[in-house]
């Protein structure tokens, strides 16, 4: 239920909150409650991806492609995610949930999202979205057309690329 109140609040907010570019790294602040927790008592692992999910709607309201991906009927979807913990968060922390755009391929967007506190890095996240329509996946080509985005996007590092090609194992390895 507490994330439902975070969502409505992270709505309501994003309106008063900086504008900012496509390519701008945008964060959101979270203080971890009770409910928040697992048995050891530290953030549980599956609200990293929940306090992430609405910090990339953040990003989006405050870019300015949300309208656009209302108006357009689009459904922004993830396509894959790796995470890495480094350390546990303990309870009543406030941390921030950072998100930027990190590359571009033909097929998907690279997010880089990270939960901070200070200088103390929690976990990094990178993950790869895609936006559908009616007829399937919109190249990000046309996309950032769509979305009135005009800068350059940098292409995938040598890194990224290296984690589409073990996402891509993975998808082999399980058949899917």
């Amino acid at each position: 239920m507490n994330l439902l109140f975070r969502m409505i609040w992270m709505f309501v907010s994003a309106r008063w909150r900086s504008r900012c570019k496509m390519t701008e790294q945008t964060h959101l602040t979270f203080r971890v409650l009770p409910t928040d927790l697992d048995v050891n008592l530290h953030l549980t692992n599956s609200r990293y991806f929940s306090f992430m999910d609405l910090s990339r709607v953040d990003h989006m309201i405050r870019n300015g492609s949300w309208r656009h991906i209302r108006d357009n009927k689009l459904m922004p979807v993830l396509g894959g995610s790796s995470i890495r913990y480094r350390r546990a968060v303990p309870p009543f922390a406030k941390i921030d949930v950072t998100t930027r755009v990190a590359g571009v391929d033909e097929r998907w967007i690279y997010l880089e999202q990270k939960v901070v506190s200070g200088d103390q890095v929690y976990a990094a996240a990178i993950l790869k979205a895609a936006f559908l329509d009616d007829n399937g996946r919109v190249p990000v080509p046309r996309l950032l057309d769509m979305f009135g985005h005009t800068e350059e996007i940098a292409p995938l590092s040598d890194d990224l690329a290296h984690i589409r090609d073990v996402d891509d194992a993975i998808s082999t390895v399980a058949g899917i």
